[in-house]
């Protein structure tokens, strides 16, 4: 089972290799492997676009066990966005219809001359063609694949009108109807600059399990630690991921009108009961083997947008558009989220650039003149869906705004590089960290940019444990939360309950389903070893200490309400700490001992004395 598929969408090829056992020891699977799978794949200064930049999709260990939580799927690229290291992962079936044609990891690389998409059906590959689809929305582009290709039981994949317009914002959707989606970083566009408008992928293997004892005993153990935290599993059943936003604001970690604040004086407008009293029609779950259905269907029953349906939206989508933009109206932030979602754009990168633009407008750096007769400001909630359909299309102000707030803001000028809340190329997720020094570290340091969670969401942490404002030993505290979500994202199991749920379980399914012995210690060795090669790619890739920044308005601008009102992010300091924890050295490269220790020689001999210098 533990195969690779190689398709060379330029050939109209494919070969399938083994996976050797020793890599998925070192790496389990998902992330980890995804990482070095790209490592040897692609230099790390290939131009994204380029047919050499390789689509990784990986599977983990866990992928069909039906463990709870494990109904998820890696995609690996070099961003177009950041030019660094991706990776994004989606609910639903595709890893597990991957798994059960045979392949661990399927590397798609080139690019075909004409509009085309890929049918794999255990090791049957075919390349159809898919000009007649192109420019369908995503909801349709799906349907109208599974249709072509008729293969029940088959996981869809598709780019919509921004990844073919190559956006560096532009996703990827998944899962039909629930449109689940491969959300950061422009892996939307890196399909479109190979002309891949789909996958459509179906398996008929049985998925083997070397000892089916210990992964119920792993089961068991998942399931009761979830039934011992009654107050979680309540919240994420009725609220899902939006029922923390009034927590969240009053904690002053709710960014508001572009971050200029952390507290938002509307939040009770999108709060969690008016949420759910007004929109929530059905509670479901994002794939198989979930046990708390989180996701949750909305319906606008009147206004302007009634009929306007979604799966979400999700408290980053509510934040984006919501308190970034100063809206509070659920029906225009579920109308975004859908319109997001059909156009294939990631609601995250949308909603803070959508943010970005409104501040600029009221500051005079961008004239209605410049915005097409549209008045972008804030809490205008009718000029989002205009807004959006400009940027997929790059029509007018969308062209400027299409590719993310750091690229609007080096068109714009006029100081606007201050408040584009990015770092690295990518947006925010919805954290203001002034006073919250383990997510400052967490934006300044993700491997994958201004990412909210690929280190674990360290806020979270904070809010619960009051260490926000702490500077030393903030490196050691992310470092153990991001041993985690590697290990989560390896896996690979859906992050949500990693708190509640720890390593121990997870440990007891991966020997089950393998039939190697692999401890807790493994697992953590495993997820530091991925973390390093993602340090040392996007090193090659071009990134120093100075790019390990955040905007000026954490830096130089006082959190102006809120518990932490007069506080603005200590992040060389943090820095130094990180690097510590880490074992790298105060330029950011991690150090030769620290690599070897790790069995990554080959890449601490990069990375020798004269290319630090």
């Amino acid at each position: 089972m533990n195969k690779i598929l190689f398709i060379n969408l330029t050939e109209k090829s494919s070969r399938i290799e083994e996976l050797p056992v020793d890599i998925t020891r070192k790496y389990i699977g998902g992330r980890g492997l995804g990482v070095r799978l790209l490592f040897d794949s692609v230099k790390p200064d290939a131009d994204p676009f380029s047919p050499e930049n390789p689509i990784i999709f990986t599977a983990g260990p866990l992928q069909g066990s039906s463990v709870p939580f494990s109904g998820r799927t890696q995609m690996i690229t070099k961003s177009p966005q950041t030019g660094i290291y991706l990776y994004t992962n989606a609910g639903g079936t595709l890893g597990i219809n991957m798994r059960a044609c045979g392949y661990t990891a399927m590397v798609i690389t080139g690019k075909s001359e004409d509009p085309v998409f890929l049918q794999v059906v255990d090791d049957r590959v075919s390349f159809r063609d898919a000009g007649q689809y192109w420019g369908l929305m995503t909801s349709d582009a799906q349907r109208a694949l599974l249709e072509t290709a008729r293969v029940p039981g088959a996981s869809v994949a598709v780019i919509g009108p921004a990844g073919e317009h190559l956006l560096k914002t532009a996703c990827v959707v998944t899962e039909g109807e629930r449109r689940r989606t491969f959300g950061r970083g422009g892996c939307g566009a890196v399909w479109g600059a190979k002309n891949l408008k789909g996958l459509v992928i179906k398996g008929s293997q049985k998925i083997t399990r070397q000892n089916p004892l210990l992964i119920d005993e792993a089961k068991v153990q998942i399931r009761d630690m979830i039934k011992a935290k009654p107050e979680w599993r309540y919240r994420r059943n009725t609220y899902g991921t939006p029922g923390d936003v009034e927590t969240l604001s009053s904690s002053g970690m709710l960014p508001a009108r572009n971050w200029q604040s952390g507290v938002f004086d509307k939040v009770e407008n999108i709060g969690p009961d008016v949420f759910r009293e007004k929109y929530v029609i059905r509670d479901v779950c994002c794939s198989p083997y979930c046990i708390t259905p989180c996701s949750k269907v909305t319906l606008v029953r009147e206004g302007e947008f009634a009929g306007m349906s979604s799966e979400g939206p999700e408290y980053e989508t509510v934040y984006a558009f919501g308190s970034n933009c100063g809206i509070d109206r659920f029906d225009a932030i579920i109308a975004a989220d859908r319109l997001c979602d059909e156009l294939g754009m990631d609601t995250i990168s949308a909603g803070v650039t959508t943010g970005f633009a409104m501040e600029c407008f009221e500051r005079g750096l961008l004239s209605q003149e410049d915005c097409d007769g549209l008045e972008i400001s804030f809490g205008n909630y009718r000029v989002v869906p205009q807004l959006l359909h400009k940027m997929a299309y790059r029509q007018g102000i969308g062209g400027v705004l299409a590719d993310g707030a750091k690229a609007a803001s080096q068109k714009v000028g006029g100081g606007s590089e201050a408040f584009a809340m990015h770092s690295k190329g990518m947006e925010f997720g919805g954290y203001d960290c002034r006073g919250y020094n383990a997510q400052a570290l967490q934006f300044a340091l993700g491997p994958r940019g201004g990412c909210h969670h690929d280190l674990g969401v360290p806020a979270r942490i904070e809010l619960s444990d009051g260490t926000g404002r702490n500077i030393k030993g903030k490196g050691e505290q992310v470092k153990k939360s991001a041993i985690i979500r590697v290990v989560y994202d390896s896996s690979i199991l859906c992050s949500f309950g990693r708190t509640v749920i720890g390593l121990n379980p997870l440990s007891l399914a991966i020997t089950g389903m393998t039939g190697q012995d692999v401890s807790v210690d493994d697992l953590e060795e495993a997820a530091l070893r991925t973390l390093n090669i993602e340090r040392v790619f996007n090193i090659l890739a071009g990134i120093r200490r100075k790019d390990d920044r955040l905007p000026d308005r954490l830096l130089k601008e006082p959190a102006p309400a809120g518990p932490n009102k007069g506080l603005v992010v200590p992040l060389e300091e943090l820095k130094d700490d990180f690097y510590e924890s880490f074992g790298w050295d105060q330029n950011g490269f991690p150090k030769p001992e620290t690599l070897r220790e790790l069995g990554l020689g080959a890449e601490a001999k990069l990375l020798d004395e004269d290319f630090r210098q």
